[in-house]
């Protein structure tokens, strides 16, 4: 098969971009955002004025895709970042796109290419590369060949992430060091509090705050507005429960906080039909497990983690509901509570390329 490459962001180029992952999954693996796609590739996206994007198509000899990736540079960055890859099993067509991508960010002064980055930390990286089985809400979701295509074209693992399943807890999963620490940070002066639908836009900004000085080691990381933080998980209201959105203060300053969120499989992704509006209503009313993306604990306040652990073992023992700590990062504290549960683990990559 005899690959072209097309590469004018125009009419052509975004339709076929856009339609091409839904050739690729089937329904249940889908997470798509072509809303976010269509932004992007047009320059209204909330976060277009911080980058520029570059999109890549391979076609094959009936003018249909048969890989794609965009290209996001950030000025001043020594980085360019690849993300949006699918990819049919066809090496030549993976390597067609990146290698043009890489190709323009070498252009560009950039001395290494990252990925796969979806032009933000705050929008989605990391291949997953075991338990293909099974969605959970957030995790990224992509074909289990892709990191293969990616070594064969020159990019190897710089990190590495994980998420574990974990069963429902019971009375004798008690860890004391957790309930004493719980007791200590109770009776200091903390105040653990319940995030609702009324406190939500204070309690994003806190949020937003503190999760802007804990996330700006991780790689690939680029500080976004407040205003921005707002444009992307504003609509977390709708599908949150508030009970387990837990925020610990002291001294009237956030101190940490975790958010755990209904598992929705991919409901919440692409467009939301009257039919998935049901289901998630279903689903937030009664959930079985929860997916826990976000956990923050401002350094000053060393044990303040594994206190909220304990205080989330407790309300998913009442609730009856398995819990998935999602994406952390290889070598993170957070990695090992209360891995007496644990039944399981998902496991994902960065990868790099030089460019020099």
């Amino acid at each position: 098969m005899v690959y072209t490459l097309y590469s004018e962001n125009d009419g052509f180029l975004r339709r076929r971009f856009l339609d091409f992952p839904r050739r690729l999954y089937p329904p249940e693996r889908l997470t798509q955002e072509p809303k976010t796609e269509r932004q992007l590739l047009l320059g209204t996206h909330p976060l277009s004025g911080d980058f520029s994007v570059f999109p890549f198509l391979a076609l094959d000899e009936n003018r249909q895709p048969a890989a794609r990736c965009l290209l996001t540079l950030y000025p001043g960055d020594e980085n360019g970042y690849v993300g949006f890859f699918e990819s049919e099993d066809a090496p030549e067509a993976a390597k067609l796109v990146l290698d043009a991508a890489a190709e323009r960010a070498r252009s560009a002064g950039c001395k290494r290419l990252v990925g796969p980055y979806n032009a933000s930390f705050w929008l989605g990286y990391r291949f997953k590369t075991s338990a293909f089985f099974k969605t959970f809400t957030g995790e990224p979701e992509n074909r289990a060949f892709y990191p293969r295509l990616w070594e064969r074209c020159g990019f190897g693992v710089t990190d590495r992430y994980f998420s574990n399943h974990m069963r429902v807890p019971t009375d004798a999963d008690a860890n004391r060091k957790a309930e004493r620490r719980l007791r200590d940070f109770q009776k200091s002066g903390y105040v653990f509090r319940n995030i609702t639908f009324f406190t939500f836009d204070a309690c994003l900004r806190e949020i937003y705050d503190l999760l802007s000085r804990l996330y700006s080691s991780f790689p690939g990381y680029q500080p976004i507005t407040e205003a921005q933080f707002f444009a992307l998980f504003s609509s977390l209201r709708y599908v949150l429960d508030y009970e387990m959105v837990k925020l610990v203060y002291h001294g009237g300053q956030l101190a940490a906080f975790v958010i755990c969120v209904p598992n929705y499989g991919n409901l919440t992704a692409g467009s939301i039909t009257p039919r998935k509006l049901r289901q998630i209503l279903r689903i937030r009313a009664n959930p079985t497990e929860y997916s826990i993306p976000y956990m923050g604990v401002d350094p000053a306040h060393a044990g303040l983690g594994n206190a909220l652990s304990e205080l989330l073992k407790h309300d998913l023992q009442r609730k009856n509901c398995t819990s998935v700590t999602a994406l952390i990062h290889e070598g993170k504290v957070t990695g090992g509570f209360y891995r007496i549960l644990k039944t399981g683990q998902t496991d994902y990559v960065l990868m790099a390329k030089d460019l020099k």
